[in-house]
């Protein structure tokens, strides 16, 4: 059994051809890898488009390399390669490699590894490590569309019921809706993203497309032109008039028989029909009949995945660290204090954490940081001075 002895950084792109042969055999020999995040040509695409990023090649007692880690530098914080849009996560190597995650956090100079969707086992000895578990939601293609999709309505009646409505709808509205499924040009990606930062402005969440990187770490991506890897989308548009509009996109990142829904998109004016739902399946039968055996929605999020999906494997989202900080020990304490509030408490704890590893992740400029800061600071007095229901309010 191969352990971690020592630990070599280099950037993305000084990644050899015999690193890239090892990774590729890594992932081979892992079922759990198969996602595209762990793909090299992931890490490859979005590297130079990541501040701070880099690969810790990892080193075992003979001296051989015995897997990778990609990840990029915030403060002494490591985060995942490509975070907050990289949704998966995970040490490369074979099963059963025995990481020190004492000796990573020395040999990079950093006091803690933050992560979401981390994969794999996770074995975190003489160091303080918090985590929780999630449920990765995945639609099983393997069968077929038809055959999942009669699944699926037989759990869930009253839903499809409702989504059968909104397709005859569309059809005596709009004489349906023109479905693609093609390679993200700019515009597109231009349009989702436009959609998205609206999203986010009326939800008052963090904009990740704000810092500019992540947008350009798209646009790297974009330009990929492998086959059976990389970025897709599924667009739906409005063909009544002389021009089409767009309705609804949803791009999504591709490898082999895996494809990961990513960025759902779709333009407000047309809600009511649920396009975004009607998309969804729309792209599932579409790659069924290209092979595709599997359609991941990621890891929790909203209610609807839970009708389009079954659990599948557990990944977790935590920190380790080499030490305790002072405001972790006081958060606990206060937790501690008040075993009436621990449940509540612990939610806004977490729902906190997510924001600020969301803002250290993006903001790597000083004034990206105090606009976040600032803004989370007044959202945060805002709910505190919005009154709380009363029962009689939420009944009504």
């Amino acid at each position: 059994m191969a352990r971690l002895t020592r630990v070599e950084s280099v950037a993305p792109e000084a990644l050899t051809p015999e690193d890239i042969v090892a990774w590729e055999g890594f992932t081979s020999r892992r079922s759990d890898l198969i996602g595209p995040y762990f793909d090299v040509r992931y890490v490859m695409a979005i590297g130079q488009s990541v501040p701070d990023a880099h690969i810790a090649r990892l080193y075992d007692e003979q001296g051989q390399i015995a897997g990778y880690l990609p990840y990029q530098v915030r403060g002494r914080t490591l985060q995942p390669l490509g975070a907050p849009l990289t949704d998966y996560y995970g040490v490369i190597a074979d099963t059963g490699f025995v990481m020190d995650y004492p000796l990573l956090l020395r040999s990079l100079k950093a006091h803690r590894l933050e992560f979401m969707g981390w994969v794999g086992e996770m074995t975190a000895d003489n160091v303080h490590a918090r985590t929780i578990q999630a449920i990765t939601q995945i639609a099983d293609l393997s069968e077929g569309y038809d055959a999942y999709l009669a699944r699926q309505k037989a759990q869930h009646h009253k839903f499809y019921k409702n989504v059968g409505r909104c397709q005859r709808n569309v059809e005596k509205d709009f004489g349906g809706f023109a479905f693609s499924f093609e390679r993200v040009t700019p515009d597109l990606l231009q349009w989702v993203i436009d959609q998205k930062r609206q999203q986010y402005s009326r939800s008052g969440m963090h904009d990740v497309f704000g810092c500019g990187w992540t947008l350009n770490l798209l646009g790297q991506l974009a330009k990929r032109q492998d086959e059976g890897f990389g970025l897709r989308v599924g667009v739906f548009r409005d063909v009544r008039g002389p021009e089409p509009v767009l309705v609804a996109a949803e791009i999504c990142l591709m490898r082999d028989t895996c494809l990961h829904f990513w960025f759902p998109a779709y333009a407000e004016s047309y809600c009511r029909y649920s396009p975004g739902i009607l998309l969804s399946l729309r792209i599932m039968r579409h790659v069924a009949e290209m092979g595709v055996t599997q359609i991941d929605f990621g890891a929790g999020g909203e209610c609807y995945k839970h009708t389009l999906t079954s659990p599948a494997r557990v990944c977790l989202e935590g920190t380790i660290e080499s030490r305790t900080s002072l405001m972790t020990v006081l958060v606990d304490a206060l937790v501690a204090l008040s075993p009436a509030a621990r449940e509540k408490l612990g939610r806004l704890r977490l729902s906190l954490q997510r924001r600020l590893r969301t803002i250290r992740a993006c903001e790597t400029e000083p004034k990206g940081k105090r606009d976040a800061f600032q803004a989370l600071f007044r959202r945060g007095i805002s709910r505190l001075r919005t009154p709380t229901p009363a029962a009689n309010d939420i009944a009504a």
